[in-house]
């Protein structure tokens, strides 16, 4: 049985509206080429709307720093992962590149404007959960080299073992980092219900299309989650 994404009901009550768009890619060869086109595409869009409407002011992005103040979340310190990319997008003419396999799925998220990010299933300890943090679970932040303890309710993603995302859709950890060596990955892409069908719909479209056209594989356990 495939390792998969589990919510709390805790999570939708802190966030209503939430819907999780998520699924599981195995990473054959890369479409390369395919992928940089695509980032520098998403980027450059990125970049003129961040440009013309605000980084912060954006219609979608907008709608995420409200549903998280709401939650309780301080966006001034804990800002959603679209927010910081299109932030950078403003300051710099060309994008930056991880890898293929992190520029893909960031190129989605651009292109989108919508955070949308990715764990390596093989380090996964169990299922990935989406929950609240207990006071004082231990997190290193991607790149990072010092304990970011997590502080009491926080909405982090995590394994059996390990927070691997702090405050929702702020900073992963190292650990289940995508890199060139991943087998196979667990996407998760998070919207609100707020933000209307055209945008879900799209979404799900562009999600499937692209990794289809980038690693040439279908989706696995594609699946759409929202409180019911």
């Amino acid at each position: 049985m495939n390792k998969r994404l589990i919510t709390t009901p805790e999570v939708y009550k802190k966030i209503p509206g939430l819907i999780l768009i998520t699924g599981i890619v195995d990473v054959t060869k890369p479409n390369r080429e395919a992928i940089k086109e695509y980032l520098h595409q998403s980027w450059d869009a990125l970049r003129a709307q961040a440009l013309e409407k605000g980084y912060r002011t954006h219609p979608l992005i907008a709608q995420w720093r409200a549903a998280l103040t709401q939650a309780g979340i301080h966006v001034k310190h804990y800002a959603p992962s679209i927010e910081a990319i299109a932030k950078r997008a403003t300051n710099m003419p060309e994008p930056f590149s991880i890898n293929p396999l992190v520029d893909a799925y960031n190129a989605l998220s651009m292109n989108l404007v919508l955070p949308l990010g990715a764990y390596d299933i093989d380090q996964l300890s169990g299922n990935l959960n989406l929950r609240t943090a207990q006071e004082g679970e231990s997190f290193t932040a991607l790149g990072g080299s010092s304990n970011e303890p997590t502080m009491t309710s926080e909405i982090i993603y995590a394994d059996d073992f390990d927070v691997l995302t702090r405050q929702f859709l702020w900073r992963q950890s190292e650990k289940a980092k995508i890199t060139e060596k991943t087998k196979q990955f667990l996407f998760v892409c998070e919207l609100l219900e707020s933000m209307g069908s055209e945008v879900q719909t799209h979404a799900e479209k562009l999600i499937k299309q692209k990794f289809k056209d980038f690693f040439n594989v279908e989706i696995q356990d594609f699946t759409v989650d929202k409180e019911v």
